[in-house]
């Protein structure tokens, strides 16, 4: 289910999910398609950034894709400095 939310965003709507028990934390899985769509890599390194944003009327969490290719980048910068 797609919605508008504010300017020119679009919003999926995953249905509700269960939090699951992992020792004294709680987790949330996400559709593995939707992950895909989002431009996350799936392989086992894979991480993200996830923050919690909050204002007076909302409240929601924004997970974001780390880009690898600012670790290799840095990896190849490394050796530049010598010419």
């Amino acid at each position: 289910m797609f919605r508008n939310r504010k300017n020119n965003e679009i919003v999926t709507d995953f249905g509700e999910r269960q939090l699951n028990k992992q020792n004294k934390s709680r987790t949330v899985v996400l559709p593995r398609t939707a992950l895909k769509n989002c431009g996350i890599d799936l392989d086992e390194n894979t991480k993200v950034n996830v923050s919690l944003v909050q204002s007076e009327n909302d409240s929601y969490i924004i997970v974001e894709p780390v880009c690898k290719e600012s670790e290799d980048d840095d990896e190849d910068n490394e050796g530049d400095d010598d010419e």
